[in-house]
């Protein structure tokens, strides 16, 4: 197994940028891809900059009001494109709004599909993988894979690549537990067996242990580990410590036991909390 870094979008970074940017900064931690945001509209600024409300989609049109063009530099930059997870955000006002994921629209797996082409586009280069999120129970194991598949063919089609879309469960949405990430793997396995070399699930290690508590360990053992292609490291986006809630030495140990690449991002706030962060992951594996 290999081990591939990913350099996480921390807040002291603009938040939309460029490739370049982030790659100079990656390569000081030894990280081998990027993480890119592409929410939707994610700020009462963002809301301003493009006359669009908060949690819409942006069009093409307005994807250079909210991302830089990437500086002359190295060659094709390898980034994954982390797409809108439905986060309850605030406007200007005082009001709380939140993005829903559509996955059982059509109209909307369309429109959201063109917002990721659209940035990959702008960036000058196709991602390597794409993350995307459950949304809420109206959608169904197979609305989400239909997402999926959509998702590889349109891309495709305009970049001549299939990218790697990975899940990441998150909590209070329709696959959040170690169970229901082993029912939409067995969905895929069963119905969908087209997709298998290009889905699989990015673990979010602190949200299965905030959803599943003391039967964190029962849940994790549950999940294929032939799907686990990556996880999200972190502690409630801080370092890590041995004294965590979450039993590390365990999670290790079964990161450990997966045979195939996986990527680890160190999904951390503050840039000085990268390093040591990547560091207690690479004494542990």
């Amino acid at each position: 197994m290999t081990i591939s870094y990913v350099f996480p979008n921390v807040s002291s970074i603009p938040q939309r940028g460029n490739l370049t940017t982030r790659w100079e900064h990656a390569e000081k931690f030894g990280c081998s891809l990027v993480e890119v945001p592409a929410d939707f509209i994610k700020t009462p600024k963002e809301a301003g900059r493009t006359g669009l409300d908060l949690c819409d989609i942006p069009s093409k049109e307005k994807i250079p009001l909210l991302y830089s063009q990437n500086v002359p530099g190295p060659g094709r930059i390898p980034y994954i494109l982390h797409t809108e997870p439905s986060l309850s955000r605030r406007d200007g006002f005082g009001m709380s709004v939140q993005a829903p994921l559509r996955w059982n629209d059509e109209s909307w797996r369309i429109r959201f599909t063109r917002l990721v082409c659209d940035i990959s586009e702008f960036l000058g280069s196709p991602a390597a993988k794409i993350e995307i999120h459950p949304g809420d129970r109206r959608n169904s194991h197979d609305d989400i894979l239909k997402g999926a598949q959509f998702i590889i063919a349109e891309y495709e089609k305009i970049f001549g690549i299939a990218p790697e879309i990975l899940l990441e469960n998150r909590t209070g949405q329709v696959i959040s537990t170690g169970k229901e990430i082993a029912g939409i793997c067995h969905c895929c396995e069963t119905d969908y067996p087209e997709l298998l070399p290009h889905f699989g699930i990015v673990l979010d290690i602190q949200q299965l242990f905030t959803v599943t508590k003391g039967k964190f360990l029962m849940e994790l053992d549950v999940i294929p580990t032939e799907f686990v292609k990556g996880f999200h490291i972190h502690a409630k986006h801080q370092t890590l410590s041995i004294t965590d809630p979450i039993p590390w030495e365990e999670v290790f140990s079964r990161i450990r036991e997966i045979r195939h690449n996986v990527i680890i991002n160190p999904e951390v706030l503050l840039m000085k909390n990268v390093g040591d962060t990547i560091g207690f992951c690479e004494e542990r594996c």
